[in-house]
Protein backbone atom coordinates (compact mmCIF):
# COMPACT_ATOMS: atom_id res chain seq x y z
CA UNK A 1 0.00 0.00 0.00
CA UNK A 2 2.70 2.58 0.83
CA UNK A 3 4.46 1.52 -2.44
CA UNK A 4 0.99 2.64 -4.13
CA UNK A 5 0.76 5.57 -2.52
CA UNK A 6 4.79 6.65 -3.54
CA UNK A 7 3.87 5.70 -7.73
CA UNK A 8 0.26 7.70 -7.45
CA UNK A 9 1.99 10.65 -5.72
CA UNK A 10 4.99 10.26 -8.16
CA UNK A 11 2.39 10.20 -11.16
CA UNK A 12 -0.21 13.00 -9.96
CA UNK A 13 3.35 15.41 -9.62
CA UNK A 14 4.25 15.18 -13.11
CA UNK A 15 1.17 17.09 -13.93
CA UNK A 16 2.50 20.19 -11.54
CA UNK A 17 5.25 21.02 -14.29
CA UNK A 18 3.11 20.73 -17.24
CA UNK A 19 1.75 23.92 -17.78
CA UNK A 20 2.04 27.43 -19.99
CA UNK A 21 4.84 29.47 -18.38
CA UNK A 22 7.35 26.92 -16.55
CA UNK A 23 9.78 30.19 -15.85
CA UNK A 24 11.82 29.90 -19.50
CA UNK A 25 11.72 30.96 -23.05
CA UNK A 26 10.99 28.34 -25.88
CA UNK A 27 12.98 28.23 -28.72
CA UNK A 28 16.65 27.94 -26.93
CA UNK A 29 17.69 24.43 -27.98
CA UNK A 30 17.08 22.09 -25.88
CA UNK A 31 14.61 19.51 -25.52
CA UNK A 32 11.52 18.79 -23.87
CA UNK A 33 10.94 14.96 -24.11
CA UNK A 34 10.40 13.01 -21.16
CA UNK A 35 13.35 10.76 -19.78
CA UNK A 36 12.84 7.12 -20.41
CA UNK A 37 12.33 4.79 -17.31
CA UNK A 38 14.31 1.95 -16.31
CA UNK A 39 13.30 -1.19 -16.66
CA UNK A 40 13.19 -2.01 -12.75
CA UNK A 41 10.53 1.30 -12.48
CA UNK A 42 8.44 -0.49 -15.11
CA UNK A 43 7.30 -3.23 -12.78
CA UNK A 44 6.58 -1.13 -9.79
CA UNK A 45 4.23 1.12 -12.45
CA UNK A 46 3.10 -2.30 -13.86
CA UNK A 47 2.03 -3.18 -10.65
CA UNK A 48 0.29 0.23 -9.91
CA UNK A 49 -1.63 -0.25 -12.64
CA UNK A 50 -2.69 -4.02 -12.05
CA UNK A 51 -4.11 -3.07 -8.72
CA UNK A 52 -5.97 0.03 -10.70
CA UNK A 53 -7.38 -2.52 -12.82
CA UNK A 54 -8.80 -4.49 -10.07
CA UNK A 55 -10.30 -1.54 -8.08
CA UNK A 56 -11.60 -0.19 -11.72
CA UNK A 57 -13.65 -3.92 -12.08
CA UNK A 58 -11.15 -3.82 -15.60
CA UNK A 59 -10.10 -7.69 -14.40
CA UNK A 60 -10.81 -10.19 -11.90
CA UNK A 61 -9.49 -9.65 -8.12
CA UNK A 62 -7.35 -12.88 -8.90
CA UNK A 63 -4.59 -10.76 -10.81
CA UNK A 64 -3.60 -9.08 -7.21
CA UNK A 65 -1.34 -12.30 -6.73
CA UNK A 66 -0.18 -12.24 -10.42
CA UNK A 67 3.51 -12.67 -11.11
CA UNK A 68 5.77 -10.36 -13.08
CA UNK A 69 6.87 -12.17 -15.91
CA UNK A 70 8.98 -9.75 -18.13
CA UNK A 71 9.31 -6.40 -18.90
CA UNK A 72 10.61 -5.41 -22.60
CA UNK A 73 10.98 -2.33 -24.94
CA UNK A 74 8.81 -3.62 -28.00
CA UNK A 75 8.96 -1.37 -31.43
CA UNK A 76 4.88 -0.74 -32.82
CA UNK A 77 4.95 0.83 -35.74
CA UNK A 78 7.34 3.96 -35.07
CA UNK A 79 6.74 3.88 -31.58
CA UNK A 80 8.80 2.05 -28.61
CA UNK A 81 6.88 1.08 -26.04
CA UNK A 82 7.68 -0.63 -22.64
CA UNK A 83 5.47 -4.24 -22.59
CA UNK A 84 5.08 -5.44 -18.64
CA UNK A 85 3.83 -8.88 -18.72
CA UNK A 86 2.55 -10.17 -15.56
CA UNK A 87 1.20 -13.94 -15.32
CA UNK A 88 -1.80 -15.09 -13.45
CA UNK A 89 -3.31 -19.13 -13.89
CA UNK A 90 -6.30 -18.47 -11.91
CA UNK A 91 -7.00 -15.46 -14.82
CA UNK A 92 -10.62 -15.62 -15.70
CA UNK A 93 -10.46 -13.73 -19.01
CA UNK A 94 -6.83 -14.79 -19.68
CA UNK A 95 -3.48 -15.80 -17.86
CA UNK A 96 -0.97 -13.03 -18.95
CA UNK A 97 -1.84 -9.85 -18.77
CA UNK A 98 0.36 -6.92 -20.62
CA UNK A 99 0.51 -3.56 -19.84
CA UNK A 100 1.63 -1.36 -22.37
CA UNK A 101 3.37 2.12 -21.29
CA UNK A 102 5.20 4.76 -23.20
CA UNK A 103 9.21 4.94 -22.44
CA UNK A 104 8.28 7.62 -19.70
CA UNK A 105 6.31 5.35 -18.09
CA UNK A 106 2.56 6.79 -18.82
CA UNK A 107 0.41 3.95 -19.07
CA UNK A 108 -1.13 3.18 -22.58
CA UNK A 109 -3.01 0.67 -22.89
CA UNK A 110 -3.45 -3.05 -20.84
CA UNK A 111 -4.55 -6.27 -22.27
CA UNK A 112 -4.54 -10.09 -22.38
CA UNK A 113 -3.69 -10.72 -26.46
CA UNK A 114 -0.03 -8.65 -25.77
CA UNK A 115 -1.24 -6.46 -29.13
Amino acid sequence: MKHLLLIGALLLSFSSFAGPGGGHSHGHGHSHSKKSISKEKTSEIGRYHVERLIKAGKIDASWKSSTLDKSEKKKFGKKTEWVVTFDNEKGVKGKKLYIFLKLSGEFVAANFTGK
